[in-house]
């Protein structure tokens, strides 16, 4: 490999001789910046390294230049110093089959044709790489891939066409003030923190992407159908999205989530949860004015999901006409507001306790007998076992002057024919004789009649739980 300094590559660079270097180690020894204007359109680097200073390309003049014709390739090189693209006009940058460090790469011409950057498709372990776009007034198509990278990706302030951005990985996003006129594409990357800010998209996809520890989004516009499909990160991602407008379709289907968070936003169209598997989810001041689907939505921890939450999806199933989801969100909805009244009960002492209580009375048993109507299962038991504790203590009652054999075949039918007329609800009469008696002990009443009115209240669980298929 040959080494050459600064002088001695500007003189390359303006002969026209070559327009293709192969094997140069390039030394930077000082700050050096390189006129576009008086080097040669194309020029090609094969397997160099660039080592030292800053590197700076850029027009000197001021002038605007409505032709693009300026090309740079860069296959299979090294940069442990700073390359630059400053105020100029290119009409191709390509960085082909990265293998290595790249210490910076800082784009900021006034207009670009295209941005290539891929690595090797093969590239296993990540390498440091820093890329930097910044206030860029067009850029027809940017493309990075299979580019693996313990570095940071900054996208400021560009107007950008066409961006396509997959299977990459990098430590942190910030895509701010931006505007992207045709597709924004970002998929099966991996992303450790993103901060997706201020940016205008036309149609967008950011589907099979693992957006790792937190993801952000805030004040985008997404005038296009917008695609947040597969997205895979269960055990971590939090995903924010707050005063984010939506004007087409939104698809947030088969995704798996840690917390998503959505705040202060407005769906113009229909947008489908469908599938989603997260943790919990915060849905807070946002509109949707179309259809929502929720179906088969899977929430692992409602206690972590607030009654307004879980109030706006119920309402939105009911909107779709799903009846099953929403019976059970429902349930989750009822579970919510206990804990908040429980809460309440705590907490404050200028409220209207016993009606508070009273309300928490009713949840509870709700709650304690089906699950707020969804587990009819669970109603029959909990109805055969009040009926069974509250007759057996009226049976000891009743009986605690005798002494009963309590392994006799006799005891036993007495005991258990008696259980069977205490289900009659309206029979009021002693269940352990044969005539139609009161009974004449208070003490006897008072499980007796406690007792009927949970069987009642069981009895009417089991009902509302096997009709919640119902149309």
């Amino acid at each position: 490999m040959e080494e050459i300094n600064e002088i001695r590559f500007l003189e390359l660079l303006t002969s026209a001789e070559s327009t293709e270097y192969t094997n140069f180690l390039i030394n930077f020894e000082n700050y050096t910046i390189i006129n576009l204007n008086e080097i040669t359109t194309s020029n090609k680097f094969i397997n160099c390294n660039f080592i030292g200073e800053r590197v700076a390309f850029m027009n000197s003049d001021s002038l605007k230049i409505n032709e693009l014709t300026q090309v740079f390739y860069f296959d299979d090189c090294e940069f442990e110093n700073e390359i630059c693209f400053v105020n100029c006009y290119l009409k191709d940058i390509k960085f082909l089959n990265i293998s290595k460090p790249i210490k910076e790469v800082y784009l900021s011409p006034k207009k670009l044709g295209s941005f290539t950057f891929e690595c090797a498709q093969n590239l296993k372990q990540k390498i440091l790489i820093d890329i930097k776009i910044h206030n860029i007034e067009s850029i027809n198509h940017l493309k990075l891939s299979h580019l693996k990278s313990t570095g940071d990706l900054m996208i400021d302030g560009c107007n950008i066409n066409i961006l396509e951005i997959n299977d990459c990985a990098f430590n942190q996003i910030d895509i701010i003030h931006s505007k992207f006129s045709k597709e924004f594409l970002f998929t099966s990357n991996i992303i450790e923190t993103s901060y997706i800010q201020y940016n205008e998209f036309e149609k967008s996809n950011f589907s099979s992407t693992n957006f790792g520890i937190y993801a952000k989004f805030r004040f985008n516009e997404f005038k296009g159908v917008t695609l947040f499909k597969q997205l895979k990160n269960e055990s971590q991602t939090k995903l924010k999205l707050v005063n984010c407008n939506f004007y087409k379709y939104t698809n947030f289907n088969n995704s798996n989530l840690y917390e998503l968070h959505i705040g202060d936003s407005n769906f113009q169209e229909l947008t489908s949860f469908q599938e989603l598997e997260l943790n919990s989810i915060f849905l807070d001041r946002t509109i949707f004015e179309k259809i929502v689907f929720f179906d088969d939505i899977v929430i692992h921890k409602f206690n972590e999901c607030n009654k307004r939450t879980l109030r706006n999806i119920k309402q939105q199933l009911l909107r779709a006409d799903n009846k099953i989801d929403y019976d059970n969100f429902r349930a989750h909805e009822l579970n919510s507001f206990k804990e908040e009244l429980k809460n309440k009960l705590k907490s404050k002492s200028n409220i209207n306790r016993q009606k508070l209580c009273r309300d928490l009375t009713i949840l509870r048993i709700n709650s304690f007998f089906s699950n707020n109507g969804t587990d009819w299962v669970k109603a029959t038991q909990r109805t055969m076992f009040v009926a069974v504790l509250f007759y057996s203590i009226f049976y000891g009652i009743h009986n605690h002057s005798r002494e009963i054999e309590l392994f006799s075949m006799s005891s036993f039918n007495e005991y258990m024919i008696g259980l069977f007329r205490y289900f009659l609800l309206t029979d009021f009469h002693n269940p352990l004789i044969s005539n139609r008696e009161y009974l004449i002990s208070f003490w006897e009443w008072i499980p007796f009649v406690f007792g009927k009115i949970l069987i009642g209240i069981g009895i009417y669980h089991v009902l509302v739980s096997f009709r919640k298929f119902r149309k």
